[in-house]
């Protein structure tokens, strides 16, 4: 019989090449060199890998890329589990869950190198008369369960002095609903948000208690993921993607201004219209790893959340091989 878990994985292989012959891209390699295929999100934490393809960085590098756009973090999530991705960008919480059934590690940073990139908001609803985190205390904040905002709730309400009881939160994953549901302002009296939904949110009268890339701790990253068997079979060819991956960083930082940055902005990151004349195309960091003390706080909280049974250590997670000194 067909099991379950082979049709699972049929099916995602099949949803991932339409994805590929949709909207993926592959470049041209070296003669022998194998292709990497990397699932992305439409946000600013891929724009980098896109900006790459459109500047020829990869073709120039010698390496053929496809990658592989998904509307949802959960289906690029089980596309990876199935095999069908070598790399993901993704966060520390799910690279973690990832870990326990398929051997992934943390190549680098993908934005959250500093406390400034990477903007994540906790909201009041219009009219909530939630002014100070003092009025949150015992009001369900939407989050996405088991996700780093899952993570920086937490942190944000501890910071504040709130006890476990006054801890409220309402698992809200989908991103849309979750501002839908916020600025009716019915159900939903808080939420973070990521950028761009967040300026969106904060231009339609949502209220702003915390942005926490005006914290002076750096509570909020996106990473670059690669299996374990892709790192063993591809290094050759990883290496030459995060070279030509941080120099597409380094061309967005030097250019952030250019018409040309701002296109690719808008289109490759889904930047609401509304938003096109003042929201700002992201910083990056390029050649960073998260450092022993970051992970450590993160793989803590999910043992204390009862999401890992035990701590993993630093090397568990983390593959330096592919940055380089900066």
């Amino acid at each position: 019989m067909f099991g379950k878990k082979k049709f699972l994985v049929a099916v995602l292989l099949v949803i991932c090449l339409m994805f590929t012959a949709c909207g993926g891209s592959g470049e041209p390699a070296g003669e022998g060199g194998e292709t990497v295929k990397i699932g992305l999100l439409s946000i600013d934490d891929s724009l980098p890998f896109f900006v790459a393809q459109e500047k020829g960085f990869f073709e120039e590098a010698g390496v053929s890329v496809e990658l592989v756009p998904f509307g949802s973090a959960k289906d690029k999530e089980m596309a990876l589990e199935a095999g069908a991705l070598d790399g993901d960008m993704t966060d520390l919480i799910v690279t973690a869950l990832l870990k326990k059934t398929t051997d992934v590690k943390v190549v680098s940073y993908a934005l959250g190198a500093n406390a400034s990139e990477g903007r994540f908001v906790l909201l009041t609803a219009p009219n909530s008369g939630i002014e100070t985190m003092e009025d949150l205390k015992g009001v369900p904040v939407a989050i996405g369960n088991n996700t780093i905002i899952h993570y920086i709730c937490d942190r944000l309400q501890t910071m504040n002095g709130f006890t476990a009881e006054e801890k409220l939160t309402q698992n809200i994953p989908d991103l849309g609903l979750r501002l839908e549901a916020l600025m009716a302002g019915k159900d939903v009296q808080a939420a973070i948000l990521p950028d761009p939904l967040a300026a969106l949110a904060e231009m339609q009268g949502a209220k702003t208690l915390v942005d926490d890339t005006l914290l002076d701790e750096n509570l909020s990253q996106s990473v670059v993921i690669f299996t374990q068997e892709a790192i063993d079979k591809k290094g050759e060819e990883i290496q030459k993607v995060m070279d030509a991956y941080f120099r597409a960083m380094t061309y967005l930082n030097e250019n952030q201004d250019t018409e040309e940055v701002k296109a690719w902005h808008m289109e490759f990151c889904k930047i609401p219209e509304v938003l096109q004349d003042t929201y700002s195309t992201s910083t990056y960091t390029p050649n960073a790893l998260p450092d022993e003390e970051m992970i450590r706080s993160v793989v803590d909280w999910m043992v204390e959340e009862g999401l890992l049974e035990e701590a993993y250590a630093y090397e568990d997670l983390v593959y330096d091989g592919f940055v380089k000194e900066n």
